[in-house]
C-alpha cells in the first residue's frame, strides 16, 4: 500500500515513467481509504488466522486478497499519449474506465475467457464479476487498479469481512474465478503476460521491465512506518 503512494507520487513528479505494476498478496484485508476497521472487518478472525489488515490510498469498498488473487495497477499521467498515432489514455474518467477495463476484456480473451465490461468499473463473465477496479489521482497523475479472481477463497473472505449473510450469498452468486471458468488454475505469470500484452495493444505502447529508482526506494522506506502504523490502519489518516 505504501508503494502505491510512492509510485503515484513518483509519476506526478516525473521521477518515474508511466508504469504497469502487478501485485501478489499473502492473505489480507484492504480497506478503502475512508472505511473503518471496526465497521468492515472481523478483526479477531483475521488476527487468529494471520490475515493482515491495511488501507488503500483509493476509495471504494473493503476487499479480501490472497495468493489466488492477482492485483494490477496502471500509474500514468492523465491524457498520456500512445505510440504510432494512438490516442493513449483519455482524460475523461468514464472514458478511461471504459478503455482500461476493455484491456482487461482483451486479456481474458487471450486466456480463453469471454468477458465483457459492465459500467462503471467491473468486468464480468455471463453476469458474474471476475474483476473490479478503482483508483485515485494526484495532480496530473492517476493510479487505476484492480484485482482478478484467479483462485481465491470466498469462504475465508466471508469470515474476514463483515458482510451480511444474505449479501455474501448474493455476492458468491455474482462472482466467478478463472479456475471455475477454465477448470484449472492458470499460472500467474501467464495471466500477467496476457494483461501486459492487452494493455500494450489497447494503449498503443511498449513496456520495458524496470525496477524502483533509488529515489523511489528512499521515499518507500520513509513511508513504510506510517503504512504499518495504527494511525494509518485505524484512524483514517495518512495522506497529506
Amino acid at each position: 500500500m505504501a508503494l502505491e503512494k510512492v509510485l503515484l507520487e513518483s509519476c506526478a513528479k516525473n521521477i518515474a515513467p508511466d508504469t504497469l505494476h502487478f501485485l501478489e498478496f499473502f492473505p489480507c484485508v484492504l480497506l478503502g481509504y475512508s472505511q473503518s476497521v471496526q465497521d468492515e472487518v472481523h478483526e479477531d478472525f483475521c488476527k487468529t488466522n494471520g490475515i493482515e489488515i491495511n488501507r488503500r490510498i483509493s476509495g471504494g469498498g473493503c476487499i479480501y486478497m490472497d495468493d489466488g488473487t492477482l492485483g494490477w495497477e496502471i500509474i500514468a499521467k492523465k491524457g498520456a499519449s500512445g505510440l504510432k498515432g494512438t490516442s493513449g489514455i483519455p482524460g475523461s474518467l468514464n472514458e478511461m474506465y471504459r478503455l482500461l477495463c476493455g484491456a482487461l476484456v482483451t486479456a481474458f480473451l487471450k486466456l480463453g475467457i469471454k468477458a465483457c465490461y459492465r459500467p462503471l468499473n467491473d468486468v464480468e463473465v455471463d453476469g458474474k464479476k471476475i474483476s473490479g477496479t478503482g483508483g485515485t489521482e494526484l495532480d496530473d497523475a492517476f493510479i487505476f487498479h484492480g484485482s482478478i479472481l484467479v483462485n481465491s477463497s470466498p469462504e475465508t473472505m466471508a469470515k474476514a469481512l463483515k458482510v451480511p449473510v444474505k449479501k455474501h450469498h448474493e455476492g458468491q452468486k455474482r462472482t466467478v474465478s478463472m479456475r471455475e471458468l477454465l477448470g484449472y488454475v492458470p499460472r500467474m505469470d501467464d495471466v500477467k503476460n496476457c494483461l501486459a500484452q492487452a494493455f500494450a495493444e489497447t494503449l498503443g505502447i511498449e513496456f520495458a521491465k524496470g525496477c524502483l529508482t533509488q529515489e523511489e526506494i528512499k521515499i518507500l522506506n520513509e513511508e513504510l512506518p506510517l503504512f504499518s502504523s495504527n494511525e494509518w490502519i485505524y484512524k483514517r489518516e495518512g495522506i497529506g
